[in-house]
């Protein structure tokens, strides 16, 4: 097993030093008001369903950032993705199922779940 360098405190594991393989990045807001609407369940769900589709850090898969307050917050728990700059609101494992499977391994935006018009 390598042995790896710590730098002020920090491991310096070289796959920390590279940016993963991936075609969009998900954003998946975990801030209070999100988090008390159900992300961490819906951030479990979305995690579990793109690793059954080999979606998560793959050349045409997902980079998954969980994030603070994206706002806005009362249509949430809030999820984005670039580089479509789609904006989702989702509020049940259905819907993040449907948005892996129509949006993110198929290509096509889940239109009834945008939140914001895309840019």
């Amino acid at each position: 097993m390598p042995e790896f360098k710590t730098v002020d405190g920090v491991d310096t594991h070289p796959d920390w030093s590279h940016v993963p393989e991936h075609a969009r990045h998900v954003f998946l807001c975990t801030g209070p008001r999100c988090t008390q609407r159900g992300a961490l369940q819906l951030w479990k769900t979305l995690r579990r369903h793109l690793l059954a589709h080999d979606r998560i850090e793959t050349p045409g898969g997902v980079l998954l950032t969980r994030t603070h307050c994206q706002f806005p917050c009362n249509l949430g728990p809030i999820l984005t993705v670039y580089p479509e700059t789609c904006w989702y609101g989702l509020h049940s494992d259905a819907d993040v199922q449907r948005l892996v499977e129509v949006h993110l391994v198929g290509g096509e935006v889940v239109e009834d779940l945008l939140i914001k018009e895309r840019s």
